[in-house]
């Protein structure tokens, strides 16, 4: 009220003319902004040089979309234009994620998308852009829209909608880096202050184009961060370009001995990479608000609401020189080829940063405070506090964490037992697929190697240690033996719930007669078939009858000359366990007898539904709505 009957100024009371309003297409009800912020949104809108465009809705997702290690890879397409496979990479958004990932599942596209056109639920929007490279994003989340790289001969979804370039001079990399900024961030959360990102609310953006110099530097380190994501997706066992586990990596590439040095030592590398990134960040966030001519209160304006980029907070000295030195041995020992514009090295043209880097602002970091840090490095990477969101909540330029925790003797337990847990998962994949028929016990049968052996064995063959395989459990916070029989297949099932609306999806099973244990064993879905449920019922649970029926029939006669509390008590449990293996045969009787024929194609969901619901599994992969309508699917 000051302002207006004493003309007193307020930083809370904003004045302006209705008709400024105008100036933003849809008249949004942005009156914080300055005159010259305003104007921007004269100029081009990104929708002319940079549509974005909504995709595929497929009515059912449960019918069409897969997992992409649901299906046999070898129908994967590579390139649909020649190899017509039935199966195409698809984007549906996702967690929040920049740069390249979350490329996690495909589409039935067999026959040209047949089945879905016929369907006439299904909606293919905007047809012309399928398969083509462009930018697809995740439209909701807390922390905002997050863009990344689509590749060529994908199609994507509603929720992923994508964007494809239409100024001829200017490069993907350019445009990914742009919306990536803290300008377009700040720009967006003006035009919809929700938490889902609009087609509509994309278009309206202003395109300023960039002088050429500023558009090479753009460019050129979005590249480099395409690359570095692309790079680290393949120590991933979800990702499709998935290639090695990150301790096998390190146990080849470094000469450490203990198996916790060589994860550390993976966690380094990989701080590495990641700091380089947001290093280029920051970079890409400075020459974009020149790109903009943003004045010094506008820019100012920007950062107080999305944050001062991590990578420009001042750093400790040695830790500059360290990283600074780290990074160029990098440069020459980790080459990695990328299809990324023809890049050929993860950190090539890395050196345009340098510069940038020795400009940091110093700083000193007292005793307390380092001690303080290393006591917070245990919940990196944990619940979603990436080096990122560490470095944002902490206030620390990503130097300084990589520097301090590459000094600290931490390994973060949480993401440690998952790397863990996955190398689990990629030997007993080997070992599955290895095998003639899928199916391993749990417990050693005659004629049959247990699990536990045939894991040994593979450690050993990847030319690991004994002193290596007896720590292993120390990654995995418990003995390999106890948490392969009670926790694997719960925490892989759950490290496979990759979307909120699709089920958990694990391609190894853990097939259990019971509570004691009378019959336990894993199988793998690519060889899982109604000849294979045969086989396990005439061979492998047969077996395994005649080992607890001979094991009963020794303790009946032993007893007759000798009673002891042991032996009265392994009687017990060994009835419980034939009459436990007798439900189990039952039940497999039951869904040969209703016509169970698993087919790959098909999907876990539609696959483990019927085993689920006789209590064949160690763990319960779908929930009550999901195994419903699994049950009763119709394809």
């Amino acid at each position: 009220m000051d302002y207006y009957v004493h003309s007193v100024n307020n930083e809370r009371v904003y004045s302006i003319h209705q008709s400024k309003l105008k100036l933003i297409k849809s008249y949004p009800f942005i009156y914080w902004i300055s005159d010259e912020f305003r104007e921007k949104f004269k100029d081009k809108a990104l929708k002319e040089v940079a549509p974005p465009k909504s995709g595929l809705a497929t009515s059912d997702n449960n019918k069409y979309l897969r997992f992409w290690y649901e299906i046999d890879s070898l129908k994967i397409s590579i390139n649909y234009s020649t190899d017509q496979k039935k199966w195409i990479i698809y984007s549906k958004g996702g967690p929040y994620q920049k740069w390249f990932g979350n490329l996690w599942l495909v589409l039935n596209w067999d026959n040209d998308g047949f089945k879905l056109r016929e369907s006439g639920t299904a909606v293919l929007r905007n047809e012309e852009f399928y398969f083509k490279q462009g930018i697809t994003y995740c439209a909701s989340g807390a922390k905002g829209a997050s863009f990344r790289q689509l590749p060529q001969n994908c199609i994507y979804d509603v929720g992923g909608a994508s964007i494809f370039i239409t100024e001829s001079n200017i490069g993907i990399s350019y445009f990914l880096a742009l919306l990536n900024s803290k300008l377009v961030s700040y720009i967006l959360n003006c035009l919809n202050p929700t938490v889902n990102t609009q087609v509509g609310d994309l278009e309206r953006i202003p395109f300023a184009k960039p002088i050429k110099t500023n558009e090479i530097v753009i460019s050129s380190l979005s590249t480099i961060n395409i690359i570095v994501k692309k790079h680290l997706c393949e120590f991933s066992i979800i990702e499709l370009n998935f290639k090695n586990n990150p301790i096998l990596w390190s146990k080849n590439t470094t000469e450490y001995s203990d198996i916790k040095a060589l994860i550390k030592n993976y966690y380094n590398y990989e701080n590495l990479l990641l700091t380089q990134v947001l290093i280029n960040e920051a970079i890409i966030n400075e020459t974009i608000f020149e790109v903009y001519s943003l004045s010094k209160k506008d820019k100012q304006m920007v950062l107080t609401k999305e944050g001062v980029p991590v990578g420009s907070l001042p750093v400790i000295a040695q830790a500059r020189q360290a990283y600074l030195t780290a990074i160029e041995e990098l440069k020459s020992k980790y080459v990695t080829p990328s299809e990324v514009e023809g890049q050929t090295n993860i950190l090539a043209n890395v050196n345009q940063t340098y510069g940038y880097i020795k400009n940091l602002p110093s700083e000193e970091i007292s005793v307390e405070r380092k001690q303080e840090l290393n006591n917070l490095f245990s919940s990196l990477f944990q619940n979603n506090n990436d080096l990122e969101e560490f470095c944002i909540k902490q206030n620390i330029n990503p130097i300084n964490v990589w520097y301090l925790f590459k000094q600290s003797n931490i390994l973060p337990s949480q993401r440690t037992q998952t790397i863990a847990m996955e190398l689990l998962v990629d030997f007993i994949r080997e070992l599955l697929i290895e095998d003639d028929d899928g199916i391993i016990p749990l417990t050693k049968l005659p004629g049959e190697k247990g699990l536990m052996e045939l894991i040994e064995q593979k450690f050993f063959d990847k030319d690991f240690t004994t002193a290596q395989y007896s720590n292993f459990s120390s990654l995995l916070g418990r003995d390999i033996s106890s948490y392969l029989e009670n926790n694997f297949f719960k925490n892989f099932s759950d490290h496979l719930n990759l979307f909120m609306y699709l089920p958990k999806t694990p391609f190894i099973w853990h097939l259990s007669s019971g509570q004691h244990k009378a019959f336990e064993c894993f199988i793998i879905i690519y060889k899982w078939s109604r000849d294979t449920v045969f086989k396990l019922r005439s061979v492998y649970v047969d077996k395994r009858e005649a080992v607890l029926n001979n094991r009963l029939n020794d303790l009946i006669r032993n007893l007759a000359s000798e009673k002891t509390s042991a032996a009265m008590n392994e009687m017990d449990i060994t009835r419980k366990q034939l009459n436990e293996i007798a439900s189990f045969k039952k039940n497999i009787d039951e869904l040969l007898a209703s016509g169970y024929s698993p087919i790959l194609d098909d999907g876990v969901g539609k696959n483990i539904a019927p085993l689920q619901q006789r209590g064949m599994l160690k763990y319960e992969v779908l929930n009550v709505g999901q195994l419903k309508k699994y049950l009763n699917a119709d394809w």
